[in-house]
């Protein structure tokens, strides 16, 4: 399918499926799309650089196969997808199929890296620059403090998103190490509001970075 799975061997488990995760999909991307232009790479040889070029192309198509609609609309992606369907896979317990804020920022810019006039990628960008739009967060403020992490109401505060977004409300969500799906951050364990990044900037990254690619 063009993806790779988060360690190799992959085994059973969630680490075999195409893996977004930690940009670890977009890492190996730019790996392979370096080496055949760098000339440190020269001693690999012809037929290893273009097998490169190959992965690379392979690599393009499966995320723009992933990337997830709703209702007829591109959105985003999940941070792991079926190795063979490409659907939105969960990985730990406190990673459950969703729209992965995070992820999804760093696959937009690749796209965007690529210069390319291919309209499946224009689509794919548009998609996913639409969906960053749609999913701010307004009026809030993430808050560290006392060793906890607590989110605080204030207007003045610039747009951020979440982590994770459900598919079907586009609601952010949270999930603690038990595995059950909340509304809110202050609704799991402190271990886990402390020991992950729940909201972020990413979607100013995407902006920024569409403003150049236009």
């Amino acid at each position: 399918t063009g993806g790779w799975p988060q360690s190799y061997p992959p085994g059973p488990g969630y680490a075999r499926h195409i893996t977004f995760n930690d940009d670890t999909f977009v890492r190996i991307l730019d790996f392979l799309r370096e080496a055949p232009r760098d000339p440190d790479f020269a001693f690999l040889g012809p037929e290893l650089l273009e097998s490169c070029r190959v992965a690379v192309d392979r690599g393009i198509d499966c995320i723009l196969r992933c990337q997830v609609r709703i209702e007829g609309t591109k959105t985003v992606w999940c941070a792991q997808h079926d190795s063979t369907t490409l659907e939105p896979r969960p990985a730990r317990t406190f990673e459950p199929v969703s729209l992965s804020g995070a992820e999804s920022a760093r696959v937009l810019k690749f796209l965007m890296s690529l210069n390319s006039n291919r309209a499946e990628i224009e689509e794919a960008i548009r998609g996913g620059v639409a969906w960053f739009e749609r999913s701010a967060l307004h009026g809030i403020r993430v808050v560290r403090s006392n060793g906890d992490v607590s989110v605080v109401s204030d207007p003045s505060a610039p747009a951020i998103w979440a982590r994770f977004y459900d598919l079907e409300t586009g609601r952010p969500i949270f999930t603690g190490r038990d595995g059950v799906v909340r509304q809110n951050l202050a609704e799991i364990e402190k271990e886990r509001r402390t020991g992950y990044s729940w909201y972020g900037t990413w979607g100013r990254d995407v902006a920024e970075a569409f403003l150049r690619w236009k």
